[in-house]
């Protein structure tokens, strides 16, 4: 069993999201298919275990999973909802809040700033964030609208260029979030760290959308591909596993053992859920990845192992001290 990083989770607060975004979102599709009202849904969600901004349900989730260190991807959504609507909370403000969270877990938890490049101090805010609060790096949240390369983002990766800290640019889903995109980032910037979230794959398992991003991450010694989410798109599926085997030996051929980084997305469903199994297989796949792929006769090596658990985090967070 390897040490493992989760280098890609989330800690969410009721208000610091867009107020249309958990009606429409979360509830509207949860009251059609229970027959509850929005308002009942939106009351459950309030009260579950996945709007926690403490960071005790976080702790309790990698306790179950065995995850030594996790990292917090905050998360500013606000200026894809239209000039009329923004987050509830200003983002400079659960930005602060997530630091405040990490204090409280030394050694445990760590978090990203979140700033959309539109926001007319969004350079600033960053900077602040790092620099007082004790940010990681830097979250980039594509669908929002805007691509990876557009010259708003510019300023913003030159500031983690020159604060040396990583940046975490989100791939997949449509086509703001092109990979391609990365790929042209990272042309530009050989200095940054980058980590391409998801690896474009933000559809079923079977659609194969990580190549696009493996194929546009391939050239580049300064991007890190992220495996996070995989395990709810299907990847852990009992017919899919020799797939997803298969996959990693490709990316490990291609890309080497530290420039793949292991991650969850985390909060999911609570105990007995089906969320919950399919991490428990994630987990425990990549901690003993060797023994796995013997199963299915492809080879692994405990260097390998070491490498996505936890070695090429230490990589592209070389600015943290795990």
């Amino acid at each position: 069993m390897s040490r493992i990083i989760d280098i890609h989770r989330h800690l969410w607060g009721y208000d610091w999201f867009p107020p249309s975004h958990l009606p429409k979102f979360s509830a509207e599709p949860i009251a059609k298919k229970t027959g509850r009202t929005v308002e009942q849904v939106l009351e459950r969600i309030k009260q579950s275990p996945t709007m926690d901004a403490t960071g005790k349900v976080a702790i309790e989730e990698m306790d179950h999973y065995g995850i030594d260190v996790s990292i917090i991807q905050v998360l500013d959504w606000g200026l894809a909802y239209g000039p009329d609507e923004d987050n509830q909370l200003p983002a400079e403000e659960f930005n602060r809040l997530a630091q405040e969270v990490c204090k409280q877990y030394p050694g445990k938890l760590y978090a990203m700033a979140s700033y959309d490049p539109r926001r007319p101090k969004a350079v600033a805010l960053f900077e602040q964030a790092v620099k007082e609060w004790g940010a990681v790096g830097l979250k980039m949240y594509p669908p929002n609208g805007y691509q990876a390369n557009d010259e708003r983002c510019l300023p913003m990766y030159a500031k983690a260029a020159e604060l040396d800290v990583p940046v975490l640019i989100h791939t997949g889903g449509n086509i703001w979030a092109w990979p391609e995109w990365v790929e042209l980032v990272a042309r530009q910037f050989p200095d940054l760290r980058i980590i391409m979230g998801h690896t474009n794959l933000q559809a079923p398992f079977e659609t194969k959308a990580y190549w696009q991003g493996l194929q546009a991450g391939a050239r580049h010694n300064n991007i890190w591909l992220d495996l996070c989410d995989w395990q709810a798109l299907g990847a852990v599926k009992e017919e899919n596993i020799p797939e997803l085997l298969k996959v990693i030996r490709i990316f490990l051929n291609t890309k080497g053992p530290e420039r793949i980084l292991w991650g969850t997305d985390l909060p999911q469903a609570g105990v007995g859920s089906r969320a919950r199994a399919q991490t428990e297989t994630w987990t425990d796949i990549f901690k003993n990845l060797p023994e796995w792929g013997k199963k299915y006769d492809i080879h692994f090596t405990e260097e390998e192992r070491d490498g996505i658990c936890f070695k090429g985090a230490e990589a592209a967070y070389s600015n943290i001290k795990f």
